[in-house]
């Protein structure tokens, strides 16, 4: 993996970047190979403490140090995960601990004007979370889940695997944390990780190519029908009822995931199968002047146009 190449495609030579680090292998494969290039004078490292393992404090120290020894700048922050999931407790502790972590990687871009904050998921997470929103009912986007370019984030390690990443630490001797958390089979992610997708390995020892391979397609899949949904919302906030119904039912749905997408921060969570046909129901229904509110996507309805 030619890290330097993958920077110079996305970075000016002057352009911070900010890296999300948890100190773990992954993360800091990504970072010592950062500290390879001549991007290693802009490199802003973020550590978000969960405050959820003991081991978080060691890591802290780990980060700062690493820090001192190779000259990068280091922003910390911690929120106490369990106390906010004990005041929303129908939202699950790693969907907060991922909103806050994400939140707190947002603010730090914005305060160094970065373009992009990098992490260092690889191919071994995008098979995983393809499983994991597979078993949640997802549609394409929760499948493809993982892109390179994905608007603010980049992703250069989803060509690389875990045992690739370990490796290569291993033989050049580079320290890193292990997360103790990892092994608790409590949380999906991990049952996932260790215990059932290791099992596809005995079906086929190719699978995780294969499954790459599907993923492009897929992704292919997803790409025609963002541009033919962008071609009929056109960068407006409304569109014409006869032309929604012109389309095929495929694509009705797609659109207003789409609307339902810009309007609840880049995300379709909480919009449900029901919902979308409820929503297909107001589109065609007989009455005028009326309103559909589903989170933060409200339509309004004329005889003609559908506003959101």
């Amino acid at each position: 993996m030619n890290i330097e190449n993958f920077l110079k495609k996305y970075f000016s030579s002057r352009d911070k970047i900010i890296l999300a680090c948890s100190t773990w292998p992954d993360s800091m494969y990504l970072l010592y190979k950062i500290l390879e290039t001549n991007y290693k004078k802009n490199l802003v490292v973020c550590y978000f403490d969960h405050k959820l393992r003991k081991e978080s404090e060691k890591e802290v120290k780990f980060i700062k140090d690493m820090g001192k020894k190779y000259d990068f700048i280091v922003e910390i922050q911690e929120e106490n995960i369990k106390k906010i999931q004990k005041e929303s407790p129908s939202i699950g502790i790693e969907e907060i601990a991922r909103e806050k972590r994400y939140e707190f990687f947002k603010k730090t871009r914005e305060i160094y004007g970065a373009k992009y904050i990098l992490t260092a998921h690889h191919l071994d997470d995008k098979i995983e979370t393809f499983f994991f929103n597979l078993i949640r009912g997802t549609k394409l986007t929760g499948l493809i889940n993982m892109k390179e370019n994905n608007g603010s984030v980049l992703r250069p390690l989803l060509e690389i695997t875990k045992t690739e990443i370990i490796s290569w630490l291993e033989e050049k001797n580079l320290p890193y944390n292990i997360d103790s958390s990892n092994f608790d089979i409590a949380y999906t992610r991990n049952y996932l990780r260790h215990d059932i997708i290791p099992l596809f390995s005995k079906i086929n020892k190719s699978y995780k190519k294969n499954i790459k391979n599907t993923l492009c397609y897929f992704e292919e899949i997803k790409d025609f029908i963002d541009e033919e949904v962008k071609k009929f919302i056109a960068d407006e906030d409304s569109f014409y009822i006869d032309e929604f119904f012109e389309k095929p039912i495929l694509l009705q749905k797609e659109i207003i995931r789409y609307c339902f997408y810009l309007r609840n921060n880049n995300s379709t969570i909480g919009l449900s199968e029901w919902n979308i046909d409820e929503i297909i129901k107001f589109i065609g229904g007989k009455n005028d002047n009326t309103k559909k509110k589903i989170k933060n996507l409200s339509m309004k309805k004329n005889k003609t146009k559908i506003m959101f």
